[in-house]
């Protein structure tokens, strides 16, 4: 999956979330935190969907932050669709347990999008989450006095 697949899953992700806690959220961060697993693509010698994409290390890492400042579902939700999703799914796989366990898995069904149909549906999901967000903007300045 290409950047925006990933921001688009985690803006759905979070927004679903945020409707069953009540939770804000910003939409740029949403968008950092759905890109963080690709941090690997900038660590010389980490290889590209390894440790990085792990939703053991997520849970890790937001569980302090869920405890102490009892929000961010959202924010972790984001995240792990980056993984869970956007690359699970892929016929290469990730690191989903890691270093739990360490195996490479992937969907037994991966989707087999690529190429250009893969760059076409998350170009449409894109332009989808935009709309929605202008949508939403719009809703919000109509009812804010």
């Amino acid at each position: 999956m290409y950047l925006l697949g990933h921001i688009t899953l985690g803006y759905f992700a979070a927004k679903t979330i945020s409707r069953i806690t009540h939770e804000n959220f910003s939409i740029p961060l949403i968008w950092l935190v759905s890109l963080l697993p690709d941090v690997d693509l900038l660590i010389p010698g980490l290889r590209h969907r390894g440790p990085t994409h792990s939703i053991i290390i997520a849970l890790l890492f937001f569980t302090p932050i869920l405890i102490i400042l009892k929000r961010g579902l959202a924010y972790l939700a984001a995240l792990a669709t980056h993984t869970a999703i956007g690359d699970y799914f892929t016929t290469y796989g990730c690191q989903l347990f890691w270093p739990i366990n360490p195996a490479w898995m992937k969907a037994p069904i991966p989707l087999l999008l690529r190429g250009i149909n893969e760059i076409y549906l998350e170009l449409t999901l894109f332009g989808l989450m935009i709309v929605i967000i202008l949508l939403s903007r719009k809703a919000a300045s109509k009812t804010t006095p």
